[in-house]
């Protein structure tokens, strides 16, 4: 069996869309060996500060429950009631300084989990999913180049753990052997400083160990999530939409403005030609607009078009190229004429309106 997946042609960078599509489904890049480090190195932090604290409840809850002294345990004579109270009682003595040492720790958890991948919530993860249980479909897990990883850095984990012991107790495995000769409190603190001195130094070289897991995580995550060029070319469909939908919506946005165009002329007050290659049509409402609007535009065989709608409904047409050619390229249909236009436009609808004037 092949140890390195088939690509199946997948060559291209995965899309942000592809990458939180995938998150969804719980697949992240998050480095399990960085969160084991860093509780790791926190859990020793906190028990450097709280250690003392805790030991200290610790014996006072051992020494409590030793004690066979009935003056000391006037609980004991209530029965079942009695014991209960002795368990409350023992059992609060350690309570407060365990609760706060799991909150740290369950804050370094989540701080150094949702701190590499941000926190989100991949409902797809939760539910029953036969294939993971399937151990035909799993096979292929156990042998292919990310479990190799996941070994090889088993691997590193335990020699660096041995290596840490074996340097912190090739100088110290003749004090740990007569420990038993020692009063108990003097034997606890010496095994509680050798495992917080290996919980620590075990945290550090675990933690440079993790970096690097870190940037091979991203890289993985990178990997296996690339697309083949058709998955790009249709998530690209699915986002900006099918080219000929498109081109459809478009050519049909163009015929309902060349309609809108058509029944804007009649009511024009001037069109502005070229006299052939340009023509512009302009309506000026005292009422409504500060300025005169362009109510249609085009060129060619739509400005032949314009032409011909004036001329039928006893618009004026007025050739005045240089300002019909800058109106077409300067205004939108609907918008009203720039400032700059004012004056010219002035003097050809002062004309109209004069030639209006004497024909009525």
């Amino acid at each position: 069996m092949a140890l390195f997946k088939d690509d199946q042609g997948r060559t291209e960078k995965p899309t942000p869309s592809r990458l939180a599509d995938v998150r969804q489904h719980g697949d992240t890049q998050m480095s399990r060996e960085f969160v084991l480090a860093g509780t790791m190195l926190v859990a020793a932090l906190a028990l450097r500060f709280l250690g003392g604290w805790l030991l200290r409840s610790l014996g006072q809850a051992m020494t409590y429950g030793l004690t066979v002294d009935p003056r000391q345990h006037p609980l004991t004579d209530g029965g079942i009631p009695g014991a209960y109270a002795e368990v409350l009682q023992v059992g609060a003595m350690v309570v407060t300084p365990v609760l706060l040492l799991m909150a740290v720790l369950v804050l370094a958890v989540a701080v150094f989990g949702y701190g590499q991948i941000g926190f989100q919530f991949a409902g797809e993860v939760f539910g029953l999913h036969l294939e993971r249980v399937n151990p035909v479909a799993n096979w292929g897990r156990l042998f292919n180049f990310q479990a190799i990883v996941r070994t090889g850095f088993a691997a590193l984990k335990l020699a660096v753990l041995a290596g840490v012991l074996w340097l912190l107790l090739r100088n110290r495995w003749q004090q740990l052997l007569v420990l038993h000769e020692v009063d108990f409190p003097v034997a606890v603190a010496t095994v509680a400083d050798l495992v917080l001195q290996l919980l620590t130094w075990v945290a550090v070289v675990v933690m440079v160990i993790a970096a690097a897991d870190v940037f091979w995580q991203r890289f993985d995550f990178q990997q296996r999530n690339r697309m083949t060029r058709q998955e790009l070319e249709d998530e690209r469909r699915r986002s900006e939409g099918d080219p000929m939908v498109k081109g459809r919506l478009r050519q049909a946005r163009i015929e309902l403005l060349k309609h809108r165009m058509m029944q804007a002329v009649p009511k024009a007050d001037v069109v502005i030609t070229n006299p052939t290659h340009f023509a512009v049509a302009l309506q000026y409402d005292r009422k409504h607009n500060v300025a005169p609007a362009v109510v249609a535009k085009g060129t060619d065989a739509m400005a032949q078009r314009i032409r011909e709608l004036a001329q039928e409904h006893g618009v004026p047409l007025m050739e005045d190229p240089p300002l019909a050619r800058a109106l077409f390229r300067a205004v939108k249909i609907g918008q009203e004429i720039p400032a700059k236009f004012y004056a010219a436009v002035a003097t050809v609808l002062s004309h109209v309106y004069r030639l209006k004037d004497r024909v009525a």
